[in-house]
């Protein structure tokens, strides 16, 4: 299939190498020239606008860091829907797929204006990080038009094993926030575990390997304790759009009447990290404020022999 893709970070550079791997021809556009010049020595082929990406691929895919990312590259200036007037009538209807994390609000208001150009929109955040596009079992999470879905189904299963439609426009986004609000929450409670566990001189590979068996564990502990020990924060998912997407599940919980209180704290912690200027750095850097206030660190122990 041509696909378009836009948005070569940290999710879409893997993702365009992925579809290139399963035999796809993809065209991309990104506004750094370098991801570009990537892309082109993977195999995809570059173009200049969102809108020239709309006008050669029937299938559009983004993966974009904020809503007001998604809305100007489909409906902005050379956004997406400006290429629409040069596709032939009768080619398929195009599907606008968008990978990104945006508020339930955001996708039902692009599913409509998408609608009215004839095009399907679907919302389909993912789950699982860079590593999960590489292994491809990423986790798909899809609302929207479900004959849309089906056809884009087996373009997404080039770097995703769990993919579900899971209900109208909007309904993907809704249990992604969710997600993130867990992910927020739990990094938070286990960076306040290992900070209280070596602050009360507990070696932190002991109480990780007891946590591990016991009924504490949480798939946030495996994914984040060794970048800890590791103090290695380099950007797989960084703080900066985790405090996006809890501020995103925040204003849909007000306005749906659900109080968030353990995502309300978790929020005022992912602020003090953003306040110590860690906002680029992997969401594993959430322990530093509380381990720059109690004056430890959760760090591989030197080998005493």
């Amino acid at each position: 299939m041509d696909i378009g893709f836009i948005g070569l970070g940290t999710m879409g550079r893997p993702m365009v190498a992925k579809l290139l791997e399963h035999g796809h021809n993809v065209w991309v556009y990104n506004r750094s020239r370098p991801s570009m010049e990537w892309a082109v020595s993977q195999g995809a082929q570059a173009l200049d606008t969102p809108a020239a990406v709309g006008a050669r691929a029937a299938i559009v895919m983004s993966a974009l860091p904020y809503p007001e990312t998604v809305e100007s590259v489909y409906f902005g200036e050379n956004g997406v829907y400006q290429g629409l007037q040069e596709r032939n009538s009768a080619s398929d209807a195009p599907i606008w797929v968008d990978l990104s994390t945006i508020g339930p609000q955001h996708a039902e208001s692009f599913a409509a204006r998408a609608k009215a150009l004839g095009v399907s929109f679907l919302d389909a955040p993912v789950s699982g990080g860079p590593m999960g596009v590489q292994a491809g079992t990423l986790t798909v999470m899809v609302g929207g038009d479900v004959e849309a879905f089906y056809r884009v189904r087996p373009v997404l299963e080039a770097f995703a094993t769990h993919i579900v439609h899971v209900g109208p426009s909007g309904k993907g986004s809704v249990v992604k926030l969710i997600n993130n609000m867990l992910v927020a929450v739990h990094t938070v409670a286990l960076s306040e575990a290992f900070v209280l566990g070596v602050q009360s001189g507990i070696d932190s590979d002991v109480m990780y390997e007891l946590i591990k068996v016991s009924t504490g564990h949480s798939y946030m502990i495996d994914r984040t304790y060794p970048l800890i020990k590791e103090r290695d924060f380099a950007a797989r998912f960084n703080i900066a759009l985790l405090h996006k997407d809890v501020r995103l599940a925040l204003d849909y919980a007000a306005r749906e009447g659900v109080p968030l209180e353990q995502v309300a704290l978790a929020s005022q912690t992912l602020v003090r990290a953003l306040a110590m200027g860690l906002g680029q750095d992997d969401i594993a850097a959430i322990i530093r404020p509380l381990e720059h206030l109690v004056g430890v660190e959760v760090k591989k122990q030197e080998d005493p022999r």
